[in-house]
């Protein structure tokens, strides 16, 4: 076929979709590559997620011209945008909207201007840029596209220039960051950058799908109306649409991490919002679909039903939106972000208004987080991220709506309870904002999870399904012994000059354990032991020290 010069508003958007396409196909590979051994928030699914969301816009748009199409993904994408490498995958896209400016075509020319200016935006966007990572990719890439555009005119085998140049810098990485050289793998959100690109290169060859196996041509249109997937197809929409599904199932404990991971890939093709965790002979879905009855004969398939639960979102919205209509404003409110219902109780008894499920394993999406605070419907709003993964799109949030959002960059469940607990409703939410970071800086949390793969994490090796004691963000303890990691973990936190142990504990963690530990703690440390039931996914114990 003829190579392309230029691209118009529908090709320009067949051209994104083949990028999520290949992305989409690789997304465990690229959370393969993650550092931590933890399913917290991974790059790749993140990555694929936030770009779905800007697809959906694409393909949903009414303006068909250039301009409309690179407004529609930078919208798609800025609202859909999840985790740290999704809100920088939306900043580096926005250079097509200047590049798309009065003109009716993508050339290599703008194309290369494009690349550039999200470059710019990308790096502008993140507080303290780190060299070895989505952003160094990024910024090599770019920097051959605009060196190459002055001699190529073809899309085709400048875009290849382009691939060639994100892989060398990617290949990199790992001499630029320590952590990436000590793990031995590249940078995962520059691996996903580096996959879309391929994507891109793929399309302009006529190779390239669209999505879900529909190839396409550029230069024509696609071979038949494309279909979105409910994962994609409810983004567009002010809250969300179908049931909320969960269910607990009983399965053969030899095989819960084979049916975990069998659920998830099943469940993904017609679920959004999509959370599958094990512990021991339990395996625990969380989804958003339009098809529950589907989701519990698949459950059925793996083992028997202990509990089920099902809600119908539609509704649910159309509640909260007739209230919204008859409620006046309240002066100040919160939202936070918190996994786990024990957890959520804990956070609406100290005040948070609107608690937004997610964490470790679902971020939610700078949309979530706009929707949430305008529900709360309050003169002022405060925001907790309760994870680091989650303050860029807190951030991205606070910047669509304006002033009268303060985000507290709480990192974790502990930092966020001090907060919240600083907090003064009389007060605005600039000064209380002020208060709770003060707060926060002197909370002693610790943690325990399980890795889920090998590893290297801080000059440790780590074994996939080993326990990992942390302090802060710093690990403490690798073990095969829970209660001893979680011991580790509480001496190392300072227990002998404290006076109170407050533990929040996961699903996976049996009473008799909770009796040991407590025991031991008392006996050993003579402090107070609070325990409460978290319910939170990934992390077994969640530790708070006063």
């Amino acid at each position: 076929m003829t190579s392309l010069d230029r691209l118009n508003g529908e090709t320009f958007a067949q051209l994104i979709a083949a990028g999520h396409a290949r992305l989409k196909r690789h997304v465990g590979v690229v959370n393969s590559l993650n550092i931590f051994p933890v399913p917290d928030g991974d790059t790749g699914t993140n990555m694929e997620l936030s770009l779905a969301s800007g697809v959906a816009r694409l393909l949903d748009r009414t303006d068909q011209t250039l301009f409309g199409a690179a407004q529609a993904l930078s919208s798609g994408l800025l609202m859909g945008a999840r985790g740290n490498s999704g809100v920088i995958l939306s900043q580096l896209f926005r250079g097509f909207i200047r590049a798309s400016q009065r003109a009716d075509y993508l050339d290599v020319a703008s194309f290369s201007v494009a690349l550039q200016e999200g470059v710019s935006i990308a790096y502008r966007a993140v507080a303290k840029p780190v060299e070895g990572t989505i952003l160094t990719v990024a910024r090599e890439a770019a920097a051959v596209g605009v060196r190459e555009a002055r001699q190529e005119q073809e899309l085709e085998p400048w875009m290849a220039k382009v691939c060639d140049a994100a892989r060398v810098a990617l290949a990199r990485t790992p001499e630029q960051l320590a952590v990436l050289k000590e793990a031995g793998v590249v940078d995962s959100g520059g691996q996903g950058l580096v996959y879309i690109y391929e994507g891109f290169l793929a399309f302009l060859r006529g190779e390239e799908a669209a999505g879900d196996g529909e190839m396409v041509s550029p230069a024509g249109t696609m071979s038949a109306e494309p279909v979105l997937d409910f994962a994609a197809a409810h983004i567009d929409h002010e809250g969300e649409f179908g049931y909320c599904t969960e269910t607990l199932i009983r399965v053969d404990g030899a095989r819960a991490e084979e049916t975990e991971e069998a659920l998830r890939q099943q469940l993904s093709t017609y679920g959004d919002s999509l959370l599958v965790v094990s512990a021991e002979d339990l395996v625990k879905v969380h989804v958003h679909t339009l098809h529950p009855g589907r989701v519990l004969e698949d459950a059925l398939i793996h083992g028997t039903l202990v509990k089920v639960k099902i809600d119908n979102m539609t509704e649910q919205h159309t509640d909260i939106q007739n209230a919204k209509d008859t409620r006046q404003p309240t002066e100040l409110a919160v939202v936070a972000v918190v996994a786990g219902d024990g957890l959520q109780q804990v956070f609406t008894s100290l005040g948070a208004t609107i608690v937004i499920s997610g964490g470790q394993t679902m971020n939610p999406s700078t949309e979530d987080i706009v929707e949430a605070v305008r529900r709360a419907n309050a003169v002022e709003t405060i925001v907790l991220p309760n994870n680091r993964n989650i303050v860029m799109a807190a951030n991205q949030a606070r910047d669509v709506l304006g002033e009268s959002v303060q985000v507290v960059p709480s990192r974790s469940i502990p930092e966020g309870i001090a907060a919240l607990m600083a907090m003064r409703s009389e007060d605005s939410a600039e000064v209380n904002a002020q208060r709770m970071e003060a707060a926060m800086a002197g909370v002693n949390a610790g943690q325990v999870v399980r890795a889920v793969r090998d590893s290297v994490f801080q000059e440790r090796v780590i074994k996939a399904n080993q326990y990992l004691g942390l302090v802060d963000q710093d690990l403490t303890e690798v073990g095969d012994d829970r209660l001893a990691v979680a011991l580790h973990v509480i001496s190392a936190m300072g227990a002998k000059d404290a006076e109170l142990l407050t533990v929040f504990y996961g699903s996976g963690v049996t009473s008799d354990e909770l009796e040991r530990l407590t025991n031991e703690v008392e006996n050993e440390f003579g402090i107070e032991v609070e325990v409460r039931e978290g319910g939170q996914p990934v992390y077994d114990y969640i530790f708070a020290l006063e």
